[in-house]
């Protein structure tokens, strides 16, 4: 009985000290296919994209969302899933990209970077400007939800054109979200 009791105790103290599951599994999505074919040119970028998430057929010009089919079939470009998260893309942005200042106006200039300063926390930005196609991501605490906000904007090198990437993880669990985007970092071409 002893050993019995023995093993058992064995079994238990070694799933504690297992290594920690990833947060999430993530496929590879082609930039070009996420998109839905709206990029002018073919970009070398794979994006993670939740094994879980599929594209969705949202409704709004520009924009191509993924997110868990079942959480589509109600979803709006209005009300999209937080509790299971989604990601996005789009061409319809404000920010271009200055490749003579190596700089994406709108976004990553001191004047731009100040104003969300204003509307975020514990801002980061990491910038990718040294390849063919510019990028910059970022990610954010946002100051209206108080959930972790991720961001990539690129450079499609057609004259000063930039579309950008964002997720939403599943109830903001930052883990997640890390983890996504830390992948897409690993992604961006040289």
């Amino acid at each position: 009985m002893k050993s019995i009791f023995l093993a058992a105790s064995l079994a238990a103290s070694a799933t504690v000290w297992a290594a920690p599951a990833e947060p999430v599994q993530t496929r590879n999505v082609p930039v070009n296919q996420f998109m839905q074919g709206r990029l002018p040119v073919q970009i070398p970028l794979n994006v993670p994209v939740p094994v879980e998430y599929a594209q969705a057929k949202v409704k709004r010009i520009g924009y191509s969302y993924w997110m868990r089919p079942e959480d589509a079939a109600t979803a709006t470009a209005e009300k999209l899933p937080s509790r299971n998260g989604y990601m996005y893309g789009s061409t319809a942005t404000n920010v271009t990209y200055d490749a003579r200042h190596r700089v994406f106006y709108g976004i990553d200039d001191p004047g731009s970077l100040n104003k969300l300063k204003g509307s975020a926390t514990n801002i980061q930005v990491k910038q990718f400007k040294d390849g063919k196609n510019p990028a910059v991501l970022l990610s954010m605490i946002s100051g209206t939800t108080g959930q972790p906000a991720y961001f990539m904007y690129m450079a499609t090198g057609v004259k000063n054109e930039v579309f950008f990437l964002s997720f939403r993880a599943p109830d903001g669990r930052k883990d997640i979200g890390d983890a996504v985007w830390t992948r897409l970092a690993a992604n961006i071409p040289n």
